[in-house]
């Protein structure tokens, strides 16, 4: 006979009273023998037949279709004996809609938030209390290889960072300690910091600007740390290289203008900021490797992973190639900053190339506006010195000379014409050679003078231009000398006995003045008496910080040494000159001494 309900009538109170719906169904046909109130008599149909079936369940979940609404369950089943053998299958469930709801809304949040992470281009990480990571983002293993997500069990901060060498911005060894993360996890409000890192297994360095904020609990307690990490490592290669390349033209500026020497400094500069080894070929050679070769011809560089070839530029023109290698393989940024040091490099090179050529020039020009040796005069010795200012860039306006018109008759002349360069030096080159045409005519210095100051004011193009000359006229014979000064210094005559004295009176400069005043003097010289001429750049040598006045010129002169003229001129020059490499002015000096 077929199961009823009065079969388990005895036990329907018992289920009725039960807070958990249950469900009594007759097995294998599953027809429903009783629904408890806690059901509502309503109940999950799958797993009801399941049970009826035989099969046992517990706290399976199931998404449960009431016809009203989706609902989710926690279903538990099994068969149950009863009194007199009989079995009835027995069903629970309890209704955790809300609940799984709730779960569900936040994995889908906890999805989203995990794409959101992943899409941010900066690294992310969260630390528990104990300072162990509990995730990464996307950004955090592309950027570090920091496992993805919560796969973090095994990972250990330390372990991570022995193959690495990191620093401050300061340049000190990192301090676990005092990094944003753990200061945060410890209640603070941590200042982000900068970090330097060198991979040991690769050379890469990288640069991470690391910021954290500490999430807290409702009471106040801090649960979990969020670090970002910026990766900053193009913003500070752009700044280094900058600051490489302006410290690279600070240099470059100031270096030495020798040729050879600023070569050397472009390859020096190079490294190790740019390279291990760096070496530069000028656009002539003829023997260099054949990737020089070919930027030297197409002025294109040449990049060979660690090998990187670039041309130096000036005016469009290949002045030479810089190559630099390194073990780290170079990329694009790397060959634009190469390029802009090489074109500064270029710059540099140029320059002290003109300014050799301009130095050579100056000088053969200067050289022939200076008598090229000094004459052999009987019964005399000669000495002079000629100092160009500065650099020695520019031909200078002072000269002197000495020539003989014959029968014992000798002129010694110093002059200093206003002005630098191919004007002053086409000046001197008039004064001087119409000094000595005069002086084939005349004796008298101060007509000579007169005739240099004609020819000055009628020359067209001298611009205002003057100079100022002492013409010193010797008969060797009668023991006489004849001075005339048209606006220059008065030479100084020193005895043999020690005493020192001026010679002449002061004139009017030459080449503006119409009407000129030119005295002469003339005063007797014995043997062992010197005469010593010289330009303003003698006692201005050291100016402004001090210039000889009349007493210190006359002591300077006293005190040099009386073994001959070459001792007199060196002793001038160094006195005058000090510690200085070289004057203010140009300086000349001249001194006859009669044997």
């Amino acid at each position: 006979m077929e199961p009823t309900l009065t079969a388990v009538v005895d036990v329907e109170p018992l289920l009725d009273v039960m807070p958990v719906p249950l469900v009594a169904l007759e097995p294998v046909t599953g027809r429903v023998l009783h629904v408890n109130a806690a059901a509502g008599g309503e109940y999950p149909r799958e797993p009801a037949l399941r049970v009826a079936g035989g099969e046992s369940l517990s706290n399976v979940q199931f998404d449960w279709d009431t016809g009203a609404r989706l609902r989710t369950v926690l279903v538990s089943g099994t068969m149950v004996t009863l009194a007199g053998s009989r079995q009835v299958a027995l069903l629970s469930f309890e209704d955790v809609t809300e609940l799984e709801t709730g779960r569900r809304r936040a994995s889908v949040q906890a999805d989203e938030l995990e794409v959101m992470l992943d899409g941010i281009a900066d690294a992310v990480t969260v630390q528990s209390p104990d300072f162990k990571l509990v995730y990464a983002n996307r950004a955090a293993t592309r950027l570090y290889d920091i496992p993805h997500g919560s796969d973090l069990a095994a990972f250990s901060t330390e372990e991570y960072l022995r193959d690495y060498d990191v620093v401050d911005e300061a340049g000190h060894p990192l301090d676990l300690a005092r990094m944003p993360g753990r200061l945060a996890l410890s209640g603070l409000d941590p200042e982000p910091v900068t970090i330097r890192s060198v991979d040991r297994r690769t050379g890469v360095v990288q640069w991470a600007r690391i910021k954290a904020t500490a999430v807290r609990d409702p009471d106040g307690g801090v649960r979990l740390a969020i670090n970002v990490i910026e990766d900053i490592t193009e913003l500070k290669r752009s700044e280094e290289a900058q600051r490489f390349l302006a410290e690279a033209s600070r240099r470059l500026a100031s270096a030495s203008l020798d040729y050879e020497l600023t070569l050397t400094a472009v390859a020096e500069m190079a490294v190790p900021e740019l390279a291990d080894t760096c070496s530069v070929v000028l656009a002539d050679a003829e023997s260099a490797p054949a990737d020089v070769l070919e930027v030297l011809a197409t002025g294109v560089a040449a990049l060979a992973a660690t090998r990187v070839v670039v041309p130096m530029l000036t005016g469009g023109r290949v002045l030479g190639a810089i190559t630099v290698e390194r073990a780290m393989p170079y990329d694009a940024q790397d060959v634009l900053v190469v390029e802009d040091f090489a074109l500064r490099a270029g710059a540099a090179v140029e320059n002290a190339r003109l300014y050799r050529a301009a130095s050579e020039i100056a000088r053969a020009l200067q050289t022939s506006l200076l008598p090229p040796v000094l004459p052999e005069i009987p019964g005399a010795q000669l000495a002079a010195a000629y100092l160009p200012a500065g650099q020695g860039l520019e031909v200078g306006g002072d000269f002197y000379d000495v020539f003989s018109t014959g029968d014992g008759h000798w002129f010694l002349v110093i002059g200093d014409v206003c002005g630098k360069g191919a004007e002053a030096a086409a000046l001197t080159a008039l004064a001087r050679y119409t000094l000595r045409s005069a002086a084939a005519r005349l004796r008298s210095p101060a007509a000579i003078l007169r005739w240099v100051d004609e020819a000055m004011r009628a020359q067209a193009g001298t611009g205002g231009r003057f100079c100022t000359i002492a013409c010193v006229h010797v008969d060797l014979a009668a023991g006489v000398g004849t001075v005339a000064c048209g606006g220059h210094p008065l030479p100084v005559v020193r005895r043999s006995d020690g005493r020192v004295e001026l010679f002449g009176e002061p004139g009017t400069l030459l080449g503006l003045l119409p009407d000129l005043e030119l005295p002469e003097t003339s005063t007797q010289l014995r043997p062992g008496d010197a005469l010593v001429l010289y330009t303003d750049g003698l006692t201005e040598a050291r100016a402004p910080l001090h210039t000889w006045d009349e007493e210190e010129l006359l002591a300077a002169v006293r005190s040099a040494p009386m073994n001959g003229p070459v001792g007199v001129v060196d002793s001038l020059v160094a006195g005058a000159l000090g510690d200085r490499a070289a004057p203010r002015d140009d300086l000349a000096v001249l001194v006859l001494k009669l044997s």
